[in-house]
């Protein structure tokens, strides 16, 4: 996700309770564009958001914890369209003296079933990038 990533802002309507207006990053699959043309793009959507942002991170975080590693982090996820609507879940290495070091991977969370995308040899990427960051990084 660069600088650049549009925020989309998303109202609920709960019926007897006070609207809530929540914000997300959104990004969309790469898409060919010719060099020089206008084009219009009208995107609609409906689907069932039953997985929020923050339960996408909360299970990239227990699963990371369980079956990756336990100073790996998930950061803020933005919704993804590609083959599938997901919460796209950032990962980073941590520790407990400087925090935050350095991206490793990423997760994708199906947003209607909370089904977490994630390959052995994704798994395999995550590890060694952890492990390219951590020899890299001073002691």
């Amino acid at each position: 996700m660069g600088l650049n990533s549009p925020k989309y802002c998303l109202s609920d309507k709960r019926p007897l309770l006070p609207q809530r207006i929540v914000c997300y990053t959104f990004v969309m699959a790469t898409l060919t564009v010719p060099h020089t043309s206008q084009m219009h793009i009208n995107i609609q959507l409906s689907l069932d958001v039953n997985i929020t942002a923050v339960a996408a991170r909360r299970k990239v975080n227990a699963f990371l914890a369980t079956h990756v590693g336990n100073f790996l982090l998930a950061d803020e996820p933005a919704l993804t369209i590609s083959e599938r609507v997901v919460w796209r879940v950032p990962v980073d290495l941590t520790n407990p003296v400087d925090g935050r070091i350095g991206r490793v991977g990423e997760v994708d969370v199906d947003v209607e079933t909370g089904n977490i995308y994630l390959t052995d040899s994704q798994i395999m990427v995550i590890k060694e990038n952890a492990l390219r960051l951590v020899t890299s990084s001073p002691l």
